[in-house]
């Protein structure tokens, strides 16, 4: 059976107009450093705009998760398709590739079987925010 989950995250825990945040490989010493503290604040908004939108997911098989675990997950059985379409608030933005991978890194424990696609556009309105849908099953 399929699942459609679709979802808006606007701008960033730091600016509710601005943009979104890209991956940052973080490993080591680097874990302190300003760009993965900022980082790690943008996966934790992304879940919080996810759980807004689809609190069931805050219940996972009759036990209570915390709201900083991934709330999805991908098996060869259960794959699933995120699409994400980035509005930009202005020409200092990121590449969409790497907003696509933190977003799922945020909401997927396992995204090995995880498909998707990203395009992205300047906001006509300069208000930075991800529409995103996610199919399970896809």
């Amino acid at each position: 059976m399929k699942k459609t989950i679709q979802f808006t995250i606007k701008g960033n825990p730091e600016d509710i107009y601005g943009n979104p945040v890209p991956y940052v490989r973080v490993v080591g010493r680097a874990l302190w450093l300003p760009g993965a503290k900022k980082y790690h604040a943008w996966k934790s908004y992304v879940r919080r705009c996810f759980y807004k939108g689809y609190p069931e997911f805050v219940m996972c098989d009759g036990k209570q998760i915390l709201l900083d675990d991934q709330p999805l997950t991908t098996t060869a059985s259960e794959k699933a398709r995120m699409d994400i379409k980035i509005f930009w608030m202005n020409g200092l933005h990121a590449d969409p590739d790497n907003v696509f991978k933190g977003i799922a890194d945020a909401l997927f424990k396992n995204d090995k079987f995880l498909d998707g696609s990203f395009e992205s556009d300047y906001a006509p309105d300069s208000k930075g925010r991800v529409e995103i849908s996610i199919t399970i099953n896809a």
